[in-house]
């Protein structure tokens, strides 16, 4: 019998607002959407999808108000798709058929406007939204094919990390935990906001068979490359607009603070272990474009 796993998180924070959404997976064909207002720590439950979120393919706009996503099924009619809706709920305001798990999803470039990472022969908005053309302006597209990296990447780039090995990768083995290890981890980092110090990510396999399916740890150095702050394999980390480390893991969202060098005792924000299913239907406010 197979242990229960806990839930994987996955975090993205508005750039020019304190709010985040929050992907709660597991099982991992079911997910929930967390709106997270980081003034009050409070957390708003929204709809929950029964199919594949693939996280690291989503962007939130600029204020917070609006989310593009790549989902699938994998069933008819649409197999896969993108979307964009309003957190913390994901009743689509507009959508793009995708119909297989290459590129799909994007990220905001502006409050309306988004580079979707379709190539042009995919970019067809669904029937349905028709009347709804214009809302969304799409400002760019895929220019070559991949699966969670050009996305990925390229918002990693956006907050501010920045890729310092390209990493080295075994080939892949179906016999082994992970079906793809590191030789040498695909390493980024990001700059704390005012003190010498930074935020490590090391991404050591990919394809795990039970849990998440990166295995990234994250720790944290000094300026003078002296490790201060070792969080381990975690779901996931980055640092507040304050300054504060947020991280995730085994179902629950952290905040650490630090005063100089030295990082005091996480606190536990959220526990997301026990959350179930939940079939909401939208408000009437999550169904307009403002």
């Amino acid at each position: 019998m197979r242990k229960r796993l806990p839930p994987r998180i996955w975090v993205l924070l508005a750039k020019e607002a304190r709010v985040a959404v929050v992907f709660r997976r597991g099982p991992s064909r079911q997910v929930e959407l967390i709106k997270w207002n980081l003034d009050d720590d409070s957390f708003e439950e929204g709809q929950s999808f029964k199919g594949r979120i693939y996280e690291r393919r989503c962007g939130l706009s600029p204020n917070g108000q609006y989310l593009i996503y790549f989902a699938a099924t994998y069933k008819p009619p649409l197999q896969s798709w993108t979307a964009i809706s309003k957190p913390p709920y994901f009743t689509a305001l507009m959508l793009w058929p995708k119909g297989d798990g290459w590129n799909g999803g994007g990220y905001f470039t502006g409050k309306k406007e988004v580079h979707l990472d379709h190539p042009l022969r995919q970019i067809h908005l669904h029937a349905n939204f028709k009347l709804r053309a214009g809302l969304f302006r799409i400002g760019s597209r895929a220019q070559w094919r991949g699966e969670d990296g050009p996305v990925w990447h390229e918002t990693l780039r956006r907050a501010g990390w920045k890729v310092v090995d390209a990493g080295k990768w075994n080939q892949p083995d179906l016999s082994r935990a992970y079906f793809v290890t590191a030789k040498r981890p695909e390493t980024w980092t990001r700059q704390h906001p005012s003190r010498a110090m930074r935020l490590v990510m090391e991404i050591h396999g990919i394809g795990q068979d039970q849990g998440a399916w990166y295995a990234v740890r994250y720790y944290v150095l000094s300026d003078a490359d002296e490790l201060i702050n070792e969080l381990g394999f975690v779901d996931w980390a980055e640092w507040d607009d304050k300054g504060h480390l947020l991280f995730a893991g085994e179902g629950c969202i952290y905040r650490q603070s630090c005063a100089r060098t030295k990082f005091r005792s996480p606190q536990i924000l959220v526990d997301l272990n026990d959350h179930k299913f939940k079939a909401v239907p939208p408000p009437p406010w999550a169904l307009e474009v403002t």
